[in-house]
């Protein structure tokens, strides 16, 4: 995304964007991946442990380096989806969306009127009332609006979540579908196949960006996922980046010092 689509006009392009995924309720980590140049840097509201006042920090980080801010949410929720966008969010994902009802809801508490009963007030994301005009005609636009395909009646009712007005893209997470199963961790195994397969196939059909998180990025499974047809794609975790590198250090140091 290096035009600086805002995140939504990309994933209705199709555009490949790439984004971090941080869970350490710390504004350096946002600094860390903004100077990288990720297009967007999503706050993990759901397994991480952030709260509002850090994510809207975080955001200002995020917002310096001119990366879209994205919070995934804890659940599909009104207060968490308003307070969310009012502390800056672009773009938000909704975790567990089974139904396309659910999406339906999340998108219309996301929306300003007459497309949604999202409540007009002086926030952040409207500079405390100083672009409120602006904001409030723009936002319906703006925002990502971004359904988590994590269960296997979201497989099953997968067409019907993809033909909601509103739903930008999608984004898959494969160990709560493959749990969903009984298949906890099986990514390889025939159902997780025929389910990945089914997903990928109706993004086509319905002209949506698929999602998808890869957790430890190199260049053969990020080739792979866009050659599948992925182009929201998330590279890594801030923990296991810091896991990783912490552990690759020590190796090293005990090789040299043979402890």
């Amino acid at each position: 995304m290096s035009d600086r689509l805002s995140l939504r006009q990309a994933l209705i392009q199709k555009k490949v964007t790439l984004g971090a995924w941080l869970q350490i309720a710390h504004p350096a980590g946002a600094e860390i991946h903004g100077l990288a140049g990720y297009d967007w840097i999503c706050v993990d509201l759901e397994h991480g442990a952030i709260d509002l006042e850090s994510m809207a920090n975080i955001f200002r980080a995020i917002d310096s380096y001119g990366a879209t801010p994205v919070a995934r949410l804890p659940l599909n929720d009104p207060i968490w989806i308003h307070r969310s966008l009012d502390a800056g969010a672009r773009g938000l994902i909704i975790p567990m969306v089974k139904t396309a009802e659910e999406a339906q809801a999340a998108i219309r508490e996301a929306k300003y009127p007459p497309m949604g009963g999202r409540g007009y007030g002086y926030s952040r994301a409207n500079v405390y009332g100083e672009i409120f005009e602006k904001s409030i005609v723009s936002a319906n636009d703006e925002i990502a609006m971004i359904m988590q395909i994590e269960h296997k009646d979201a497989i099953a009712n997968i067409d019907g979540i993809l033909s909601v007005p509103g739903v930008d893209g999608v984004f898959i997470g494969p160990l709560d579908l493959s749990g969903s199963m009984g298949i906890t961790g099986q990514l390889k195994h025939p159902m997780m196949v025929q389910a990945l397969d089914t997903y990928r196939a109706a993004c086509r059909k319905h002209n949506i960006a698929a999602g998808l998180h890869i957790v430890r990025p190199n260049p053969e499974n990020i080739a792979e996922a866009i050659a599948a047809g992925y182009t929201l794609i998330a590279l890594g975790l801030d923990v296991v980046f810091m896991a990783e590198g912490a552990k690759a250090a020590l190796e090293c140091a005990r090789k040299a010092t043979g402890k």
